[in-house]
Protein backbone atom coordinates (compact mmCIF):
# COMPACT_ATOMS: atom_id res chain seq x y z
CA UNK A 1 0.00 0.00 0.00
CA UNK A 2 1.32 3.60 -1.14
CA UNK A 3 0.92 6.22 1.12
CA UNK A 4 2.49 9.54 1.65
CA UNK A 5 2.22 12.31 4.57
CA UNK A 6 2.29 14.95 1.94
CA UNK A 7 0.17 14.50 -0.81
CA UNK A 8 2.39 16.83 -2.95
CA UNK A 9 4.52 13.43 -3.29
CA UNK A 10 2.49 11.77 -5.70
CA UNK A 11 3.85 14.34 -8.66
CA UNK A 12 7.07 12.60 -7.59
CA UNK A 13 5.57 9.46 -7.34
CA UNK A 14 4.33 10.27 -10.61
CA UNK A 15 7.43 11.40 -12.59
CA UNK A 16 9.28 8.45 -11.19
CA UNK A 17 6.84 5.39 -12.54
CA UNK A 18 6.97 7.29 -15.73
CA UNK A 19 10.80 7.23 -15.98
CA UNK A 20 11.42 3.04 -14.55
CA UNK A 21 13.35 1.36 -17.24
CA UNK A 22 11.68 -2.07 -18.81
CA UNK A 23 8.66 -0.30 -20.54
CA UNK A 24 7.03 -2.71 -22.57
CA UNK A 25 4.19 -1.33 -24.82
CA UNK A 26 0.68 -3.22 -24.86
CA UNK A 27 0.43 -4.41 -20.84
CA UNK A 28 -3.32 -4.47 -19.87
CA UNK A 29 -4.52 -3.66 -16.34
CA UNK A 30 -5.59 -6.98 -14.62
CA UNK A 31 -9.07 -7.68 -13.58
CA UNK A 32 -8.40 -6.86 -10.04
CA UNK A 33 -5.31 -5.12 -9.64
CA UNK A 34 -4.00 -4.53 -6.35
CA UNK A 35 -3.97 -0.43 -4.72
CA UNK A 36 -0.53 -0.69 -5.79
CA UNK A 37 -0.63 -1.80 -9.14
CA UNK A 38 -3.69 0.29 -9.87
CA UNK A 39 -1.64 3.72 -8.37
CA UNK A 40 1.52 2.57 -11.08
CA UNK A 41 -0.58 1.81 -13.67
CA UNK A 42 -2.18 5.37 -13.49
CA UNK A 43 1.55 6.75 -13.85
CA UNK A 44 2.39 4.90 -16.33
CA UNK A 45 4.11 5.95 -19.96
CA UNK A 46 1.33 3.95 -21.87
CA UNK A 47 -1.61 6.48 -22.32
CA UNK A 48 -3.89 3.17 -22.68
CA UNK A 49 -2.71 1.67 -19.57
CA UNK A 50 -3.60 5.31 -17.67
CA UNK A 51 -6.58 5.40 -19.03
CA UNK A 52 -7.87 2.15 -17.97
CA UNK A 53 -6.39 3.30 -14.53
CA UNK A 54 -8.33 6.04 -14.53
CA UNK A 55 -11.82 4.19 -15.10
CA UNK A 56 -11.13 2.20 -12.33
CA UNK A 57 -9.81 4.95 -10.15
CA UNK A 58 -13.50 6.28 -10.82
CA UNK A 59 -15.10 3.79 -8.62
CA UNK A 60 -12.15 3.92 -6.26
CA UNK A 61 -12.57 5.05 -2.59
CA UNK A 62 -9.11 4.27 -1.57
CA UNK A 63 -7.78 7.91 -0.26
CA UNK A 64 -5.14 8.08 -3.37
CA UNK A 65 -7.66 7.98 -6.09
CA UNK A 66 -8.19 11.45 -5.95
CA UNK A 67 -4.77 12.76 -6.17
CA UNK A 68 -3.93 10.18 -9.04
CA UNK A 69 -7.00 11.80 -10.47
CA UNK A 70 -5.72 15.29 -10.37
CA UNK A 71 -2.66 14.03 -11.60
CA UNK A 72 -4.09 12.77 -15.16
CA UNK A 73 -6.42 16.19 -15.24
CA UNK A 74 -3.56 18.08 -16.40
CA UNK A 75 -2.25 14.77 -18.60
CA UNK A 76 -0.50 15.56 -22.00
CA UNK A 77 -2.61 12.44 -24.02
CA UNK A 78 -6.22 14.64 -24.66
CA UNK A 79 -8.65 11.21 -24.32
CA UNK A 80 -6.87 10.65 -21.01
CA UNK A 81 -7.03 14.32 -19.56
CA UNK A 82 -10.28 14.39 -20.86
CA UNK A 83 -11.89 11.03 -19.02
CA UNK A 84 -10.38 12.36 -15.25
CA UNK A 85 -11.69 15.63 -15.58
CA UNK A 86 -15.02 14.24 -15.73
CA UNK A 87 -14.65 12.37 -12.73
CA UNK A 88 -12.88 14.91 -10.52
CA UNK A 89 -15.64 17.26 -9.37
CA UNK A 90 -17.85 14.48 -8.10
CA UNK A 91 -15.32 13.58 -5.81
CA UNK A 92 -13.95 17.16 -4.72
CA UNK A 93 -16.28 17.89 -1.93
CA UNK A 94 -15.06 20.41 0.52
CA UNK A 95 -13.14 17.70 2.62
CA UNK A 96 -10.80 16.62 -0.41
CA UNK A 97 -10.63 19.96 -1.65
CA UNK A 98 -8.87 20.91 1.56
CA UNK A 99 -6.26 18.45 1.69
CA UNK A 100 -5.55 18.56 -1.58
CA UNK A 101 -5.09 22.15 -2.33
CA UNK A 102 -0.82 21.59 -2.05
CA UNK A 103 -1.10 19.47 -4.86
CA UNK A 104 -3.42 21.32 -6.64
CA UNK A 105 -1.28 24.38 -5.95
CA UNK A 106 1.72 22.60 -8.14
CA UNK A 107 -0.55 20.99 -10.46
CA UNK A 108 -1.59 24.50 -11.74
CA UNK A 109 1.54 25.34 -12.99
CA UNK A 110 1.44 22.98 -15.93
CA UNK A 111 0.42 25.36 -18.04
CA UNK A 112 -1.71 22.74 -20.73
CA UNK A 113 -4.69 25.07 -20.19
CA UNK A 114 -6.54 26.66 -17.15
CA UNK A 115 -8.92 24.03 -16.08
CA UNK A 116 -6.98 23.61 -12.90
CA UNK A 117 -6.85 27.25 -12.22
CA UNK A 118 -10.59 27.69 -13.02
CA UNK A 119 -11.44 24.94 -10.74
CA UNK A 120 -10.07 26.08 -7.61
CA UNK A 121 -10.93 29.93 -8.60
CA UNK A 122 -14.32 28.78 -8.20
CA UNK A 123 -14.35 26.60 -5.00
CA UNK A 124 -11.64 29.95 -3.62
CA UNK A 125 -14.60 31.18 -0.83
CA UNK A 126 -15.14 28.21 0.74
CA UNK A 127 -11.62 27.40 1.57
CA UNK A 128 -9.84 30.72 1.75
CA UNK A 129 -8.35 31.00 4.37
CA UNK A 130 -6.47 27.69 3.71
CA UNK A 131 -5.38 28.70 0.59
CA UNK A 132 -3.77 32.09 1.80
CA UNK A 133 -1.83 29.72 4.15
CA UNK A 134 -0.39 27.20 1.24
CA UNK A 135 3.49 26.32 2.01
CA UNK A 136 3.94 26.10 -1.72
CA UNK A 137 4.87 29.91 -2.65
CA UNK A 138 3.96 30.66 -6.03
CA UNK A 139 0.66 28.80 -5.23
CA UNK A 140 0.43 31.38 -2.30
CA UNK A 141 0.98 34.43 -4.06
CA UNK A 142 -1.60 33.16 -6.87
CA UNK A 143 -4.13 33.16 -4.15
CA UNK A 144 -4.09 36.37 -2.46
CA UNK A 145 -4.23 38.10 -6.31
CA UNK A 146 -7.48 36.13 -6.93
CA UNK A 147 -8.53 37.02 -2.95
CA UNK A 148 -8.01 40.60 -3.06
CA UNK A 149 -12.01 41.04 -4.06
CA UNK A 150 -12.84 38.57 -1.07
CA UNK A 151 -10.75 40.54 1.53
CA UNK A 152 -11.87 43.29 3.58
CA UNK A 153 -9.40 46.35 3.86
CA UNK A 154 -8.63 45.43 7.37
CA UNK A 155 -7.68 42.36 6.40
CA UNK A 156 -5.64 43.47 3.38
CA UNK A 157 -4.21 45.88 5.46
CA UNK A 158 -2.52 43.49 7.94
CA UNK A 159 -1.23 41.29 5.31
CA UNK A 160 0.14 44.20 4.04
CA UNK A 161 2.05 45.06 7.01
CA UNK A 162 3.04 42.07 8.45
CA UNK A 163 3.16 39.31 6.14
CA UNK A 164 6.59 37.22 5.66
CA UNK A 165 6.37 36.96 1.92
CA UNK A 166 7.40 40.62 0.87
CA UNK A 167 5.62 39.69 -2.97
CA UNK A 168 2.24 39.03 -1.36
CA UNK A 169 2.79 42.51 0.94
CA UNK A 170 3.37 44.31 -2.24
CA UNK A 171 -0.01 42.64 -3.77
CA UNK A 172 -2.05 43.72 -0.76
CA UNK A 173 -0.57 46.94 -0.18
CA UNK A 174 -1.03 48.24 -4.01
CA UNK A 175 -4.39 46.37 -4.08
CA UNK A 176 -5.39 49.38 -1.71
CA UNK A 177 -3.40 52.18 -2.66
CA UNK A 178 -5.51 51.52 -6.44
CA UNK A 179 -8.76 52.28 -4.46
CA UNK A 180 -6.89 55.28 -2.84
CA UNK A 181 -7.37 53.36 0.68
CA UNK A 182 -4.57 53.98 4.14
CA UNK A 183 -1.96 55.63 2.11
CA UNK A 184 -0.88 57.04 5.43
CA UNK A 185 -0.71 53.54 7.03
CA UNK A 186 0.99 51.80 3.83
CA UNK A 187 3.54 54.42 4.06
CA UNK A 188 4.87 53.76 7.60
CA UNK A 189 4.29 49.95 7.48
CA UNK A 190 4.80 48.89 3.94
CA UNK A 191 7.35 47.16 1.78
CA UNK A 192 9.28 49.93 0.19
CA UNK A 193 7.62 49.47 -3.52
CA UNK A 194 4.12 50.47 -1.99
CA UNK A 195 5.74 53.06 0.05
CA UNK A 196 7.13 54.53 -2.83
CA UNK A 197 3.83 54.66 -4.34
CA UNK A 198 1.81 56.01 -1.48
CA UNK A 199 4.65 58.75 -1.31
CA UNK A 200 3.77 59.99 -4.73
CA UNK A 201 0.21 59.86 -4.16
CA UNK A 202 1.36 61.83 -0.51
CA UNK A 203 2.57 64.85 -2.43
CA UNK A 204 6.17 67.00 -1.82
CA UNK A 205 5.67 67.77 2.08
CA UNK A 206 5.27 63.65 2.94
CA UNK A 207 8.71 63.57 0.29
CA UNK A 208 10.68 65.91 2.68
CA UNK A 209 9.46 64.20 6.14
CA UNK A 210 10.83 60.70 4.44
CA UNK A 211 14.48 61.89 2.25
CA UNK A 212 15.75 60.54 5.09
CA UNK A 213 13.41 56.72 5.05
CA UNK A 214 15.38 53.66 6.03
CA UNK A 215 14.91 52.06 2.46
CA UNK A 216 17.00 53.74 -0.65
CA UNK A 217 14.67 53.07 -3.24
CA UNK A 218 11.71 55.26 -1.03
CA UNK A 219 14.85 58.04 -0.49
CA UNK A 220 15.44 57.55 -3.91
CA UNK A 221 11.95 58.33 -5.04
CA UNK A 222 11.70 61.28 -7.82
CA UNK A 223 9.61 63.91 -5.77
CA UNK A 224 10.34 67.39 -5.99
CA UNK A 225 11.32 69.08 -2.70
CA UNK A 226 13.33 71.89 -1.94
CA UNK A 227 17.03 71.66 -2.82
CA UNK A 228 18.17 72.57 0.18
CA UNK A 229 16.39 69.20 1.56
CA UNK A 230 17.94 67.33 -0.86
CA UNK A 231 21.23 68.41 -1.19
CA UNK A 232 22.40 66.19 2.34
CA UNK A 233 21.76 63.31 0.83
CA UNK A 234 24.88 63.43 -1.99
CA UNK A 235 26.41 61.65 1.05
CA UNK A 236 24.14 59.15 1.50
CA UNK A 237 25.24 55.54 1.59
CA UNK A 238 23.41 54.32 -1.40
CA UNK A 239 24.52 55.03 -4.92
CA UNK A 240 21.03 54.60 -6.31
CA UNK A 241 20.15 57.48 -3.89
CA UNK A 242 23.27 59.63 -4.99
CA UNK A 243 22.79 59.40 -8.57
CA UNK A 244 18.54 60.50 -7.80
CA UNK A 245 20.34 63.28 -5.95
CA UNK A 246 22.67 64.40 -9.11
CA UNK A 247 19.33 64.33 -11.50
CA UNK A 248 17.54 66.54 -9.13
CA UNK A 249 20.51 69.15 -8.01
CA UNK A 250 21.91 69.55 -12.55
CA UNK A 251 20.85 73.14 -13.24
CA UNK A 252 20.42 73.98 -10.02
CA UNK A 253 23.08 75.91 -7.72
CA UNK A 254 24.99 74.09 -5.65
CA UNK A 255 28.16 75.68 -3.69
CA UNK A 256 30.95 75.15 -4.67
CA UNK A 257 33.39 75.08 -1.74
CA UNK A 258 30.39 72.14 -0.44
CA UNK A 259 31.03 70.04 -3.49
CA UNK A 260 34.99 70.18 -3.49
CA UNK A 261 34.94 69.15 0.07
CA UNK A 262 33.18 65.79 -0.97
CA UNK A 263 36.12 65.23 -3.38
CA UNK A 264 37.84 64.53 -0.47
CA UNK A 265 39.24 60.79 -0.49
CA UNK A 266 37.54 60.63 3.33
CA UNK A 267 34.02 59.78 1.21
CA UNK A 268 32.97 56.53 -0.29
CA UNK A 269 33.63 56.88 -4.53
CA UNK A 270 29.53 56.78 -5.69
CA UNK A 271 29.65 60.66 -3.31
CA UNK A 272 33.06 61.84 -4.72
CA UNK A 273 31.60 60.20 -8.53
CA UNK A 274 28.61 62.65 -7.78
CA UNK A 275 30.31 65.93 -6.39
CA UNK A 276 32.58 65.68 -9.76
CA UNK A 277 29.05 65.67 -11.75
CA UNK A 278 27.80 68.56 -10.63
CA UNK A 279 31.05 70.53 -10.38
CA UNK A 280 31.39 69.39 -14.28
CA UNK A 281 27.75 70.59 -14.83
CA UNK A 282 28.42 73.71 -12.76
CA UNK A 283 31.15 75.18 -14.62
CA UNK A 284 28.92 75.92 -17.20
CA UNK A 285 26.29 79.20 -17.46
CA UNK A 286 23.90 79.71 -15.75
CA UNK A 287 25.46 79.15 -12.51
CA UNK A 288 29.23 80.40 -13.41
CA UNK A 289 30.39 83.26 -11.03
CA UNK A 290 32.29 85.48 -14.12
CA UNK A 291 34.74 86.88 -11.40
CA UNK A 292 35.61 83.48 -10.16
CA UNK A 293 35.18 80.58 -11.61
CA UNK A 294 36.08 78.03 -8.95
CA UNK A 295 36.35 79.15 -5.20
CA UNK A 296 39.12 80.87 -3.90
CA UNK A 297 38.92 78.93 -0.87
CA UNK A 298 40.35 75.55 -2.47
CA UNK A 299 43.48 77.21 -3.59
CA UNK A 300 45.46 73.83 -3.84
CA UNK A 301 49.39 74.04 -4.39
CA UNK A 302 51.09 71.64 -7.17
CA UNK A 303 54.85 70.39 -7.90
CA UNK A 304 56.39 72.31 -10.58
CA UNK A 305 56.05 71.52 -13.87
CA UNK A 306 57.63 71.29 -16.96
CA UNK A 307 56.33 72.88 -20.01
CA UNK A 308 55.82 69.67 -22.57
CA UNK A 309 53.30 68.57 -19.34
CA UNK A 310 49.51 67.86 -20.84
CA UNK A 311 46.36 66.29 -19.54
CA UNK A 312 48.59 63.57 -17.66
CA UNK A 313 49.42 65.96 -14.45
CA UNK A 314 45.73 66.93 -14.35
CA UNK A 315 45.08 63.68 -13.87
CA UNK A 316 47.65 63.43 -10.89
CA UNK A 317 45.83 66.46 -9.34
CA UNK A 318 42.77 65.07 -9.80
CA UNK A 319 44.04 61.71 -7.94
CA UNK A 320 45.88 63.47 -5.58
CA UNK A 321 42.57 65.21 -4.44
CA UNK A 322 40.03 62.75 -4.64
CA UNK A 323 42.48 59.88 -3.05
CA UNK A 324 43.36 57.27 -5.87
CA UNK A 325 42.66 56.73 -9.40
CA UNK A 326 38.96 56.13 -10.45
CA UNK A 327 36.08 56.49 -12.56
CA UNK A 328 35.57 59.93 -10.62
CA UNK A 329 39.23 60.72 -11.42
CA UNK A 330 38.20 61.57 -15.30
CA UNK A 331 35.56 64.00 -14.06
CA UNK A 332 37.75 66.26 -11.28
CA UNK A 333 40.86 65.99 -14.01
CA UNK A 334 38.56 67.84 -16.46
CA UNK A 335 36.95 70.39 -13.70
CA UNK A 336 40.38 71.10 -12.33
CA UNK A 337 41.90 71.38 -16.02
CA UNK A 338 39.09 74.41 -16.94
CA UNK A 339 39.88 75.93 -13.89
CA UNK A 340 43.23 76.12 -14.70
CA UNK A 341 43.25 77.58 -17.68
CA UNK A 342 41.01 80.36 -16.15
CA UNK A 343 42.62 80.51 -12.42
CA UNK A 344 46.68 79.86 -12.83
CA UNK A 345 47.11 77.60 -9.77
CA UNK A 346 50.42 78.43 -7.47
CA UNK A 347 53.26 76.05 -8.32
CA UNK A 348 55.31 74.80 -5.18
Amino acid sequence: MIEFEDVRQWVEFDRTVRREPGYRRGRRLRRRPSREELAEAACNRDGYLREAAVERLAVSTDPEALPLLLIRCVDWVGPVRELARSIVPSKLDEPALRATLPLIGILRRRLLDDWMTTLLRERLPSVLDAVLALEDREARRWAHREALGLLPRERLLEIASTHHDFVVRSICGNALLDRGECVEELLAAGVPKVRMRALTLLGVDAAVTHLADRSSAVRSRRIAPEPAAVRPLLTDPSPAVTREVVKFLRGRFVDPATLLALLSPDHPVHTRRAAAALLRDRDTPPWRPKSKPISTAFRPTWPARSASSSRNSRDQRASHVIGGPSRVTGGASRVIGEASRVMPLSHA
